[in-house]
Formats: C-alpha cells, structure tokens, sequence
C-alpha cells in the first residue's frame, strides 16, 4: 500500500503551483527557478520509488508519458504557430462569433493550446479598435482554450494523457453531446453580449480604452492565410498520433519502441513546420519558445509527484465517499479550476479505478485506464472526469495553460483583460449555472 506520506509532495507542488505566482511573481519568472523547484519537490518522490517495488519501471513509464506530452504539445505550439490568418478584418458581432465557431471545432484538432495561438492574434487585430473588447478575451478563453478540446485526445492535455495510459483515441467521441451544449450555450450568449457592446460603442464618441502596441503592418484587402504548408505537418501529426495510438501496441508493443515511434514522428513534423516556415510569419505571430520551455519545467515535477498519488488514489478509491458520476464531474472540475488540469485528470481517473473496481468485474489498474473507458461503471466516471477536468479548466486563469497565454498575447496588444479575481467573477456568473444544466442533464 502507498504510504500517505509519499502524496504529500505532490499537494505541495500543485498548491506552490497556484500559491508562488501570485506573491513571489518576480521569483517565479524564472524557468530556472521553476525547475529548482520541481526538482526540489520531487526528490523525496524519487527516492522513495527508486527503493519501492516496481518503482523504477513507474519512473520510466512516467520519464515515457512526460517526453511523449511534452512533443505533442511542442508540435502543436510550432505548427500552429507558423500559420497566420492577415488581411482587413472588423470585428463585428458577427465575425467574433464566427472566430469562436471555429476555435470551437479546430480545438479538439490542432489543441486548446494550438487552436489558442493560431486565432487570438487576428481576432485581436480585428477588435483592436473596440472600445469595449474584455469580453471577447473571456469568451476566447472559455470557449478556444478550454471548451474546444473536448472530442479528442489532441485537444486537451488531460485526454492526451489518458490517451496515453490506454484510453481508445476515439472515446472522447462519446463526449460530442457535453461539447455542443456547453460551447454552443457559450456562442449563444456571447453573441448576444457582443452585439449589445457592439450596439452600445455606435451610440458613443469612437473612442479607444488601450493604447495599441506596435505591431506588424497587416496588408489592408483580402484575408490571406499564410504558412499553409503547416496545414500538410498537422495532418501529418495528427496521422502519427492516431497511427500509433491505435495499432502501436499490436505491432510495436506497449513500450519503449511505441513512445519512441510516437515522440520521433510528432517531433518531425514539428521540425518541419520550423524550417519550412517564412521568418515574417513567425515575427507577425510572434513566436517564441517561452512558453513551451515554461510547461516543460513546471510539468516535470507534476509528473514525478503525480506517480504516488495515482497508486493511492487507485488503492483507496472505494473509501473516499466520491463514488457517483456528478461526484467526480464536479470534483475533478473543482481542482482544475484552481490547478493545472492534466495531472487532476489521472489523479481521479485513478480513484474511478478503485470505484469501478468495487462495483464488480475485473480489478482495474490505474495504468491500464482504457479497461475503465470500457467498464459499464467505469466509463461513466470517466466520461464524468474527462467533462470536469476539460471545462472546468476555464474558471480561473490557473486551471489551463492557454488561459494564461492567451491573456498574456492579449495585454501585448495592449487589450484590456481582467485580473485574477475579474476573471474569476466572469466564470462563476456565466460558466457555474452552464455547468449545473451539464450535471443535471448527463451525470
């Protein structure tokens, strides 16, 4: 049994994660720092794994988890960010809602993360004379960073994670009905707030609430999409992560040679989109690997910790009183809005193990999540889980990583965005009662 001791590090971590940015800021800046203190928090982890039984091979399954996410997401971030939407564009009602519709479908494609950086810039640009634009931000990221990647393990971290401890790549189609409620009762509302702003802005003085950044000249006329050769790597990506996902086990084993298989061919494509990608796109784009280098060293702890808490959770989940589906749908969802929802995902993915386990039929394993998606009991606790750990990733500006890239890009462009609380204010008025109707309708 896993001692209680052994999760405690991973509470630390997910806490610091939330804590140390908000009142050591300047300190945690750093990417050097950030992995200090992930190294630091996951030493005590790694010392009682390497003496545990069957804790080194956990290591190196996690060591092949981690570099199999962290290739997905870098071939996202470059692929995405080698295309670029230019041209005149006015941000009406009309186009804004049309921006979202899209983001809404090409988010369980290219990712949350992807979907994120690819249209935030030209949306931006769009409204840039808006004199009243904080909404578009929030709905952006509700509905583009969060809501979007809700069919398939591309879209969002945690369904890639699950994806990659055994869960079919189609399974998340089961998810369509939860999807088209939530970002179409998004769309809807915020069509209708955006043309009352719209409305509200003609009857005043045209004036500006932001001062604009300077930025690439667009060339006025027709839209031109740029760097769609990327369009040709992301299929191929998407081919190698299906490919593998559905017959690597077959015919490559369960192992070392399918990650290898999986992270080698995401990364071509990722190479590809960057050398083969014109220097002015990714200037107009702004392109950087900061954020990519920041997920990376931050998510080296949460995956180390994350290993002992699994077990626990797996060994426990009868006993914890969590047993129902809107249970896990709202607890899973509470701790992705206030942490990082990837590792909340198999963290109550493991305590459905324990639940499904109970309920009858074979003894699951939290490494083997695939025999719950298809438990009678199980795959409705994941389904639940999946739902919590997506949506509820948008509630604060902490549950998802795009959360805070977009509102970073958008402050670039000198848009005004809420603040933390703001923020937080936004989505209990209009994410919660959206949220409540899912829980009453599917759980």
């Amino acid at each position: 049994m896993t001692p209680f001791w052994a999760v405690l590090p991973f509470l630390v971590y997910l806490l610091g994660i939330a804590v140390v940015p908000i009142f050591f800021g300047h300190f945690w800046e750093k990417n050097r720092n950030k992995l200090i203190v992930a190294l630091l928090v996951s030493l005590p982890v790694f010392l009682y794994l390497s003496s545990a039984p069957h804790g080194g091979a956990l290591l190196g399954r996690t060591a092949l988890d981690y570099l199999s996410f962290m290739a997905l997401l870098t071939a996202l971030f470059t692929i995405s960010g080698g295309i670029c939407l230019r041209g005149a564009l006015v941000g009406s009602p009309l186009v804004n809602t049309a921006f979202l519709a899209v983001g809404s479908v090409i988010g369980s494609l290219v990712g949350t993360t992807g979907a994120s950086v690819l249209l935030i810039r030209p949306l931006l640009r769009a409204n840039d004379r808006r004199a009243y634009a904080t909404h578009i931000v929030v709905f952006f990221i509700f509905i583009v960073s969060n809501g979007a990647g809700l069919l398939t393990p591309l879209g969002d971290p945690p369904l890639f994670l699950g994806f990659l401890h055994g869960v079919p790549f189609t399974w998340t189609l089961r998810l369509l009905p939860h999807w088209a409620l939530v970002n179409g009762a998004l769309l809807a509302l915020f069509a209708v707030i955006d043309r009352i702003q719209f409305m509200r802005e003609r009857r005043l003085p045209r004036r500006r609430s932001h001062t604009p950044a300077p930025l690439v000249v667009e060339a006025a006329g027709r839209l031109q999409l740029q760097g769609t050769l990327n369009l040709v790597w992301l299929a191929g990506m998407v081919g190698v992560v299906f490919l593998v996902g559905s017959f690597g086990e077959r015919y490559l084993g369960d192992g070392v040679l399918r990650a290898a298989v999986q992270i080698a061919g995401t990364l071509l494509f990722a190479a590809l989109s960057y050398k083969t990608t014109r220097p002015e796109v990714h200037e107009v784009n702004r392109f950087s690997w900061g954020p990519v280098i920041e997920v990376a060293v931050v998510f080296v702890g949460v995956f180390v910790t994350m290993i002992p808490a699994m077990s626990f959770l797996g060994e426990r989940g009868s006993t914890l009183g969590i047993t129902k589906p809107w249970q896990f749908f709202w607890a899973s969802g509470a701790l992705s809005s206030v942490l990082d929802n990837a590792p909340t995902y198999l963290t109550f993915a493991s305590l459905a193990t324990g639940v499904a386990s109970a309920a009858g039929g074979a003894v699951l394993s939290p490494d083997n999540l695939g025999a719950l998606a298809a438990h009678p009991v199980g795959r409705e606790l994941l389904t639940a889980v999946s739902c919590g750990a997506v949506l509820m990733g948008a509630v604060t500006y902490m549950g998802n990583g795009p959360n805070f890239m977009v509102k970073a890009i958008a402050e670039q462009h000198r848009m005004r965005t809420p603040s933390f609380l703001g923020y937080t204010l936004w989505s209990f008025a209009i994410l919660i009662p959206i949220f409540l109707v899912v829980s009453h309708v599917f759980f």
